[in-house]
């Protein structure tokens, strides 16, 4: 495993900071051209928070953060922390190259990339967004129209990236809502902050990204410029995800998940993706993506799941497919991608199946959320509630969309909650993770079958279900001393 040591980033100075999102932005993060701002010749936050143009901007070098391209291939933008968890299942099998660390679950120590990157890409944007609400509010020329916009896209990403952290550096929340491992920032740090917040514990941590993405439902736009940028129903979605880990209110996660995917499950879940390289943000099934144009608007070769997933053209080809995944898919559904290219021999049978659900290219758009999540989660939420009936019909609409010749679930109880967890495996192998996140929150271990590279099984509750906190964070944070890092 190579080590790498990045510091706090997060802690940058404020001036350094908002010059690297300026720069990072002028020309990212957009299907149309967003107008650059009026006044570029200082970096003050009087200047980049004194009108909507700029104040854009700086949301622009945010979302910029999320196609970057940091110390290694698999310690990227946004997209490397969910391929990472995406390979930690049984449905994906990882070659020697890139996440193989991830893949084996051996990649949580405290001086090693993945743990490092995790925890300074997320409170990077924290601190990006602390920025971003504090400078809005302090601005004297923006109007309050704008201020409420900007105020909700700061709260949007706070909420987004505290809750990345409390899954990769905490364990199952409803075993112990009291747990104390990660700090929570609601304020800019600067060259004069000193040391670091403590430690709290989960139930305030999200308290407040339930608080910070409910604000900002409440004052974002239904319309954006593009799919790359965020709207209310983007903060729909998020919130249905934290709500679906807490478990609190399963009528609201239906509610929510709903306003994001429209209301109409079967019209959500028709997509023209499958297929076709699963690759254009176009397509009305995807709600939110990351938009790629192959020249100044491309992450080329990096960790997201095309060049990692596509055995067919120049790029990694470093994924492969559980053959008792593929079991799963009848030999009508559009999902089932699966092939056999190189006839490997029993010596080798984790390298059986390639998918070409990816058609790698440098303009391959990357996607974040997609409306058939939504309507999963809307499946699950009926299936806590106790309305079977509507938990089997919405799991149907996207089987029906899938398979012509799927026929509806009549099953009921666990058994139907597994089935719909299943069909979340099946949808979206490759793209976030969605066993690992399930397993998580579920309690569930993740038992791999005797074709992986990698054999192993990780028991439900298993401290491989999330980091330990980066060695620079303990060394630099008094607040940690006597921390029990395990």
């Amino acid at each position: 495993m190579k080590n790498i040591n990045i510091k706090n980033s997060w802690k940058l100075p404020f001036v350094f900071l908002t010059m690297v999102v300026l720069i990072a932005s002028l020309s990212s993060c957009s299907e149309e051209f967003v107008d650059e701002p009026t006044d570029t010749s200082g970096v003050t936050d009087n200047i980049i928070f004194a009108n909507r143009n700029n104040a854009q901007t700086f949301v622009n070098g945010i979302l910029a953060n999320y196609k970057g391209q940091y110390g290694s291939v698999d310690a990227g933008g946004i997209y490397a922390m969910y391929f990472a968890r995406a390979v930690k299942g049984n449905d994906i099998i990882q070659g020697v190259s890139w996440y193989r660390f991830d893949y084996g679950h051996e990649n949580r120590e405290p001086n090693f990339r993945r743990t490092n990157f995790s925890w300074s890409f997320n409170y990077e944007n924290v601190n990006f967004a602390n920025t971003l609400i504090a400078g809005v509010e302090n601005s004297p020329t923006l109007s309050e129209s704008d201020k409420k916009e900007f105020i909700a896209k700061g709260k949007f990403f706070r909420g987004l990236h505290m809750f990345e952290l409390l899954l990769e550096f905490c364990p199952n929340y409803n075993n112990d809502r009291s747990v104390e491992r990660i700090p929570l920032y609601t304020e800019p740090t600067t060259l004069e902050t000193v040391g670091g917040n403590p430690p709290v514990p989960m139930s305030v941590i999200y308290n407040q990204v339930i608080q910070d993405l409910e604000d900002a439902i409440a004052d974002l736009p239904t319309s954006r410029p593009g799919k790359s940028f965020i709207n209310k129903a983007v903060a729909q979605a998020v919130l249905t995800r934290v709500l679906s880990v807490t478990q609190d209110d399963w009528g609201k996660v239906s509610s929510l998940a709903r306003a994001a995917y429209g209301g109409n499950a079967t019209a959500a879940v028709q997509s023209s993706n499958w297929g076709n390289g699963f690759s254009d943000m176009q397509d009305q099934e995807w709600l939110w993506a990351l938009f790629q144009n192959g020249s100044d608007e491309t992450n080329f070769f990096w960790g997201h799941a095309a060049p990692m997933m596509d055995h067919l053209t120049l790029s990694y080809s470093a994924s492969y497919i559980d053959p008792d995944f593929v079991e799963k898919f009848s030999t009508t559904d559009v999902r089932n991608l699966f092939f056999d290219i190189y006839g490997v021999s029993a010596t080798e049978p984790w390298r059986q199946y390639i998918t070409t659900k990816y058609a790698f290219t440098f303009s391959s758009d990357i996607p974040l959320i997609r409306k058939s999540e939504m309507v999963l989660f809307d499946a699950e939420a009926q299936y806590h509630l106790g309305n079977t009936e509507q938990a089997q019909n919405l799991l149907f609409a996207l089987q029906s969309a899938r398979d012509p010749n799927a026929v509806k679930s009549l099953k009921t109880g666990q058994d139907l909650l597994d089935e719909i967890l299943l069909e979340r495996k099946k949808e979206f192998y490759g793209e976030f993770g969605p066993q690992w996140f399930d397993a998580k929150r579920y309690n569930l271990p993740i038992i791999r079958g005797t074709k992986h590279r990698v054999r192993l099984t990780v028991p439900a509750d298993s401290n491989l279900f999330f980091l330990k906190i980066p060695e620079d964070e303990i060394d630099l944070n008094d607040n940690y001393a006597g921390f029990n890092n395990e």
